[in-house]
């Protein structure tokens, strides 16, 4: 079973978003260390790319008719990172990894958490 706190655990509350930003550089690691692995099928790397088009025609929309949440003290500020991180990347990633065998994602998530 893949350990749930790598992807900012089962936890509920304020502290799971920080958790899940503590721990997106590994989730993009292990996203980019699967497409690059053999045992994963080709058609199942296609559903990244597939999702990432698709990040990236509504990147371009959001280019040309920004939300701005510049009424919300803090989050005004940080609107674009968190449309561009997380709108826009994680779920075609989150979507691609669950699929992918749990074996080959386990054995990434191992290595990762090592530090390999």
């Amino acid at each position: 079973m893949i350990n749930p706190f790598f992807f900012g655990g089962r936890s509920r509350g304020p502290f799971r978003f920080l958790r899940l930003l503590l721990h997106f550089p590994n989730f993009v690691r292990l996203a980019w260390r699967l497409f690059g692995d053999k045992r994963v099928p080709i058609y199942r790397k296609a559903i990244l790319i597939l999702a990432e088009l698709v990040a990236v025609v509504f990147a371009f929309a959001y280019l040309v008719n920004p939300l701005d949440l510049d009424f919300i003290p803090i989050f005004g500020r940080i609107d674009d990172l968190f449309i561009g991180a997380f709108v826009i990347l994680v779920p075609g990633a989150w979507l691609f990894i669950r699929l992918c065998p749990e074996h080959v994602v386990q054995e990434h998530v191992d290595r990762i958490s090592r530090g390999q």
